[in-house]
């Protein structure tokens, strides 16, 4: 059996099925239209952008803090962008080269790759862990 992806509508979908939420349920307690929303979660419209309506879905769906962060990022992911969290930080966004470099299958130096690890860690160190 193939893994579904790990994108924003599999992952409220998944929520919402295993919550017994139904998509009219869902849709009428967020007042969204419920042809709309299937979109989303198929992956054909971007999800929402905004916090606002992000919280009001985490809180249906009783997603705690460490899923919030993965709820925010899918989300931004769905919409083809980086996670603001990561932009804002001057640091990690001058690594992301490096990142692009290695999906790309281009090997990182060993010092390319300590010293993102070492940055990653001092971030986290700085609140930058989604807490």
């Amino acid at each position: 059996m193939e893994q579904e992806k790990d994108t924003f509508g599999n992952f409220i979908r998944q929520r919402r099925e295993d919550l017994r939420i139904g998509l009219r349920q869902f849709c009428t307690e967020l007042n969204f239209d419920p042809s709309r929303w299937s979109k989303v979660e198929r992956g054909v419209l971007q999800p929402p952008s905004d916090d606002g309506t992000l919280k009001s879905i985490a809180k249906l769906l009783s997603i705690k803090s460490g899923d919030w962060t993965k709820l925010k990022d899918l989300a931004a992911f769905g919409r083809g962008e980086i996670p603001k969290d990561i932009m804002d930080d001057e640091d990690l966004v001058a690594c992301l080269p490096l990142v692009f470099r290695t999906l790309r299958n281009e090997k990182p130096t060993k010092e390319q790759l300590y010293n993102l690890a070492d940055l990653i860690r001092h971030s986290n160190s700085d609140g930058l862990s989604g807490e």
